[in-house]
C-alpha cells in the first residue's frame, strides 16, 4: 500500500507492526543442525547444537564413549560415584575428574561426593582381565586389593595405601555396614540395578536400587523419582534413571523440544526480543554440567520443603504461552543448575554455580549481552544466596527462600556488608515447600471457603498465638526472636492461658496451627516453614524476621494478611496482640483468603506459586529494562 499521500493513523501503526513482525522473523531462521549416525540410540540429536545429549557417563558423538564404566557393575548399571558401597579405586579416580578436576581444584568441587572421594577406600581387581568396572567378585577376599584411597599426587598403589584387613569389605560410612557381591542379592538386583549391601541392622544383605528402580530385586522402573520433571518424558521418550531418551526428532530435559534457530545472518545476535510478552527460554545443559542423579548408593530422594524448585520446572516444561525454544526472543534465560542435587542445602553452591555459569557463557551469546542480567536461577539452600561472592550476588536473577538484605551484617560466612544476601529489586523471593504429611494442604480450599461465607470470622480460634520448635542460642539463630519469646513468656506470670510455647516437636502442631489466631512465624538458621504453614492452615502470620524480605513481599500487599512486628516490640507482643478486634482479625483472614494461593505450589491443592513466581520475574524484567542495576562487581577470573 502507498501512503506517500497519507494514510490513517491507525493503519500507519498496523503497518509498523507487521513490517517489525516480518523483519523479527527474517532475523533468525528456523534450522536443525544433524548429529552424528547412531546418537539416538543412546542418546537424543540437539538440534540447536547439533551434538547428541547422553545419558550420566556417556559422551562422544552418539554417546559411544563411557566415560565413567569403571563405576558400573554391568552394562544395565547406571553407575554412581557413591561412596556407601565402595567402589574400584579407578571409578573414584574418574570421579573425583568429574566433580573436582578440569580446570577447578580439588578444593572447590562441585559436587559433595568430590570433597570426600579423596578419602574414600577402594579396591582394585589383582586380575584386571576379568573385571568389570565396579563389579565386586564372588571371591573378593582374594580376588581384590583394598586401598584406604586411590594414590594422590605423588604416590603409587603400594602396600603402605592398603586396608587394614579388619575393614575390607566394610563400607565408607561408620557402624560397620558390609558390602557384598551381586550374587549374593536377589536375582543379582536385576543384573547390577543396584548394589548389594548389609545395613548393621541388618539380618542379611539385600538390594540397595540405583535412582530409577526399586523392589526386592531392583525390577521395578520408577520413572516418578527418577524423571521427577516429566516422569513420562512428555510422552515423547523413556525415563532412564533421571535422563530422558527422547524419540527421534524430540530432545532436551523433558523431550520438550523439537526445533532450533539460528541468525539468518551469521555472526550477528539479533534481538527479537517482545516488549509486551514474558518469554523464557531454558537452557538445556550436559550431563556432566548439571544432572539430576542420585546422591549417594540408594540415596536418591530429597527433603521435600527444598523441591519448590522441581515444581517450577515441572510446570515450566508443559507452559507453552511462556517458554519458548527461540532463544532471540526470549526476555529471561533460565539456568537449570540444579543445586541441591549436588550440595544439599548447606554446602557450598559456588563451585557448581561456578561451573554452570562459565559454561552457558562460554557456549552461548546471551549471558554477555547483558552480564546475566537477563538470566535467573533456584538458589534454595537454607541461606540462599548469603554466602556467595559478590560478582555472583550481583549478576543473575537469583530465586531463593531467604530474603535477608541488611547493611553492615557481621554473620559468619556472609562476606557482603552492603547488602548481605539479596537485592530485592533484582533478586526473587519465593515461597517454599509444605510437603510434610501430616500438614498438607488438602483442606485450604475447603477452609477459605468457609472463612469467606462466615465473612472471616472464626469461633474455633481460641489461642491467641502459638509456638513450637527449637529455640537455639545465639543472636544468628532466627535473630534472637525465639529466644527473645521464650524469655518474655518465662517472664510472665501466670502465663496467659491462651498462649502456647512448646520448646521442641509438638504432637498437636496442626491442632495448634487450627485454633491460634495468630502464628508466629520467625526464621532460623536461615529461611523456615512456618509462613507458608500458618497461611496455608488459615492462622494470621505473625511475621517476626527484621530485614527480612518474604515471598513475593514487593508486590504482594502481606498488610492485608498478616502482622509485622520487630524484634525490639516482642516484650510487648501480648498486649499489642490483644489489641486486634474481632472485626480487625475477620479482615485479614478475609485476605488470606485473597491470597494463600501464592504460597502453595501443588497445583492439586490449588497452588498458584508457579504463576505467582512468573510475575516476579515479568517484574525482575521490568527492573532490567528500567535501568535499576546497570553496575557489577567484576569477576575475578
Amino acid at each position: 500500500m502507498n501512503c506517500s499521500k497519507g494514510c490513517p493513523a491507525w493503519l500507519v501503526v498496523l503497518l509498523v507492526v507487521i513490517r517489525g513482525a516480518l523483519s523479527a522473523n527474517e532475523a533468525v531462521l528456523q534450522v536443525k543442525k544433524e548429529c552424528a549416525p547412531g546418537c539416538t540410540n543412546r542418546g537424543n540429536c540437539n538440534f540447536e547444537t547439533g551434538q547428541c545429549e547422553c545419558p550420566w557417563g556417556y559422551a562422544g558423538p552418539a554417546c559411544e564413549v563411557d566415560r565413567m564404566s569403571a563405576c558400573r557393575q554391568t552394562q544395565d548399571d547406571p553407575g554412581s560415584c557413591g561412596t556407601l558401597w565402595p567402589k574400584s579405586c579407578e571409578c573414584y579416580q574418574a570421579c573425583q575428574r568429574l566433580y573436582c578436576g578440569g580446570a577447578l581444584q580439588s578444593s572447590f568441587c562441585t559436587h559433595e561426593l568430590g570433597q570426600f572421594m579423596w578419602d574414600a577406600h577402594c579396591w582394585v581387581a589383582k586380575n584386571p582381565n576379568t573385571a568389570f568396572g565396579s563389579r565386586l567378585p564372588e571371591n573378593f577376599a582374594s580376588e581384590t586389593t583394598w586401598y584406604q584411597h586411590f594414590p594422590r599426587e605423588g604416590e603409587a598403589f603400594s602396600s603402605s595405601l592398603e586396608l587394614p584387613g579388619d575393614r575390607v569389605g566394610l563400607s565408607n560410612w561408620e557402624g560397620g555396614h558390609k558390602v557384598y557381591p551381586l550374587e549374593q542379592c536377589p536375582n543379582q538386583c536385576s543384573n547390577g540395578r543396584g548394589v548389594c549391601f548389609k545395613w548393621h541392622h541388618w539380618d542379611a544383605p539385600q538390594c540397595l536400587c540405583r535412582k530409577g528402580y526399586n523392589g526386592t530385586s531392583c525390577e521395578v522402573e520408577d520413572d516418578s523419582e527418577a524423571c521427577w520433571f516429566s516422569p513420562t518424558c512428555g510422552g515423547r521418550g523413556r525415563c532412564r534413571s533421571g535422563f530422558c531418551h527422547c524419540q527421534p526428532g524430540f530432545f532436551g530435559f523433558g523431550c520438550h523440544r523439537t526445533t532450533a534457530y539460528r541468525p539468518a545472518t551469521p555472526g550477528l545476535l539479533p534481538d527479537i526480543r517482545p516488549r509486551t510478552k514474558l518469554k523464557i527460554y531454558m537452557y538445556d545443559l550436559p550431563w556432566d554440567i548439571a544432572f539430576p542423579y542420585e546422591y549417594n548408593d540408594g540415596h536418591f530422594g530429597r527433603d521435600a520443603m527444598y523441591k519448590a524448585y522441581e515444581y517450577f520446572m515441572m510446570y515450566f516444561l508443559e507452559d507453552k504461552a511462556v517458554r519458548t525454544e527461540n532463544p532471540y526472543e526470549a526476555n529471561l534465560f533460565y539456568v537449570p543448575m540444579l543445586l541441591y542435587f549436588y550440595i544439599g542445602n548447606v554446602r557450598d553452591p559456588v563451585p557448581q554455580a561456578t561451573l554452570v555459569l562459565d559454561y552457558v557463557r562460554k557456549n552461548w551469546p546471551f549471558y554477555n549481552r547483558t552480564g546475566g542480567r537477563d538470566h535467573f536461577y533456584f538458589m534454595t539452600g537454607d541461606r540462599g544466596t548469603c554466602s556467595i561472592p559478590r560478582w555472583m550476588q550481583d549478576s543473575c536473577i537469583k530465586l531463593v527462600h531467604f530474603g535477608m538484605q541488611r547493611r553492615g551484617i557481621t554473620w559468619q560466612g556472609v562476606p557482603n556488608s552492603e547488602y548481605a544476601c539479596v537485592q530485592v529489586k533484582r533478586d526473587l523471593i519465593v515461597p517454599p515447600l509444605n510437603m510434610f504429611l501430616e500438614l498438607l494442604p488438602s483442606g485450604t480450599e475447603a477452609h477459605y471457603q468457609s472463612v469467606v461465607a462466615n465473612r472471616g470470622y472464626d469461633g474455633n480460634r481460641t489461642l491467641l498465638f502459638f509456638f513450637a520448635g527449637g529455640v537455639g542460642d545465639g543472636t544468628e539463630y532466627s535473630g534472637g526472636v525465639r529466644q527473645a519469646i521464650k524469655k518474655l513468656l518465662s517472664s510472665l506470670n501466670p502465663k496467659p492461658p491462651d498462649v502456647e510455647f512448646v520448646e521442641g516437636r509438638a504432637s498437636n502442631y496442626r491442632d495448634l496451627l487450627q485454633t491460634s489466631k495468630f502464628c508466629i512465624a520467625p526464621y532460623g538458621y536461615g529461611w523456615g516453614l512456618r509462613l507458608v504453614q500458618a497461611i496455608e492452615y488459615g492462622c494470621i502470620p505473625l511475621i517476626i524476621q527484621d530485614n527480612v524480605y518474604q515471598p513475593f513481599e514487593d508486590f504482594l500487599p502481606y498488610e492485608e494478611f498478616s502482622v509485622r512486628m520487630r524484634l525490639a516490640d516482642v516484650p510487648h507482643m501480648v498486649e499489642l496482640l490483644r489489641t486486634y478486634t474481632e472485626d480487625q482479625l475477620a479482615k485479614l483472614r478475609l485476605g488470606l483468603a485473597k491470597y494463600y494461593r501464592a504460597f502453595i505450589w501443588n497445583r492439586e491443592y490449588s497452588g498458584m506459586a508457579y504463576e505467582w513466581t512468573l510475575a516476579g520475574l515479568e517484574r525482575r524484567l521490568a527492573h532490567i529494562q528500567s535501568e535499576y542495576f546497570h553496575h557489577h562487581h567484576r569477576r575475578r577470573e
